[in-house]
């Protein structure tokens, strides 16, 4: 399982409400309380197209981020493309190139990502070694990964040590690379260790690496162990608290491991909104499954 980054973490926010206020508006406005935020949709877009307007630096990203949540991606590709290539914001490039990936836009995705390595953005860094990774040039994969967690990227040591013990079939290098990369600080860097002692079944020292990493908000923690609970554990009861608390926190991909789980345990009804949320936000898994199981609902998504 390979993870980038959550959409808008590529997004700079070092101003604060008093140099953005359009911006402080529209990130309240996001927060606000209520499972419903189609109310808010047009007016937080409305908002940022104002701040964007006004030249206030958060709201490329923040503009973008809201059409991702709406599922409308080539919105946020119109907002992303001028910023990156045009203004020379490397820091939303990563963004830009996971949103074009999303699209089947490979060559532009690829260029994208570059700007961002350029710009010298880690995050950006590892989004490109996870898109190599796709596209099947794992070597190159290896070297970006590599180079990302040098850099220090959270997300990189696990997509890293993913490689060698999945595609690289070579689980001594993922383990001596897990080891090298702990860090009780760095909580990701606990489920790529995990994932290495489950490989070696030492299946009671893992647990305890998901848990830590999980209770310490490390990316994609919660996913890793409710699966761990559910396929080592059988324990479905605890691998869902897991899930739907990595759907609450916002973990990269969570929509679509919440909605797998729901289906694989004949909750079909429970699992079509979260199939939903992952293709608004670009998911082909997503795409498929609803494409085949959930006829007549794939269209609305997809772009």
């Amino acid at each position: 399982m390979t993870e980038q980054a959550a959409p808008g973490t590529t997004t700079s926010s070092g101003s604060d409400s008093a140099d953005e206020p359009l911006c402080a508006q529209a990130r309240a406005l996001r927060a606000a309380p209520g499972d419903d935020q189609d109310e808010h949709h047009e007016d937080l877009v409305a908002l940022l197209r104002r701040a964007h307007a006004s030249g206030e630096h958060s709201a490329p990203g923040l503009l973008a981020d809201a059409h991702l949540d709406h599922g409308e991606r080539r919105e946020a590709v119109e907002v992303l493309t001028p910023a990156v290539h045009a203004r020379g914001r490397s820091d939303l490039a990563g963004l830009l190139g996971e949103t074009l990936e999303a699209l089947g836009d490979h060559e532009g995705a690829e260029a994208a990502f570059l700007v961002g390595i350029d710009g010298g953005h880690p995050d950006a860094m590892n989004d490109y070694g996870v898109f190599l990774r796709g596209r099947g040039r794992t070597q190159e994969a290896a070297y970006v990964l590599d180079r990302a967690a040098r850099l220090g990227d959270d997300l990189a040591p696990l997509n890293l040590v993913a490689l060698h013990l999945e595609e690289l079939d070579d689980p001594f290098t993922a383990t001596e690379l897990a080891e090298a990369y702990r860090d009780d600080a760095k909580p990701s860097t606990l489920v790529a260790l995990a994932d290495c002692r489950l490989a070696e079944d030492r299946v009671d020292e893992a647990e305890e690496l998901y848990r830590q990493a999980a209770a310490g908000g490390g990316a994609c923690a919660h996913i890793y162990y409710g699966w761990f609970l559910r396929d080592r554990r059988g324990d479905p009861e605890g691998a869902e608290e897991q899930l739907r608390r990595a759907h609450e926190v916002k973990e990269p991909g969570a929509a679509f491991h919440l909605a797998r789980f729901l289906y694989d345990h004949g909750r079909t009804e429970e699992a079509q909104p979260f199939f939903e949320e992952a293709a608004w936000r670009g998911d082909p898994d997503a795409l498929a499954v609803l494409e085949a199981e959930y006829r007549g609902l794939v269209d609305e998504w997809d772009d």
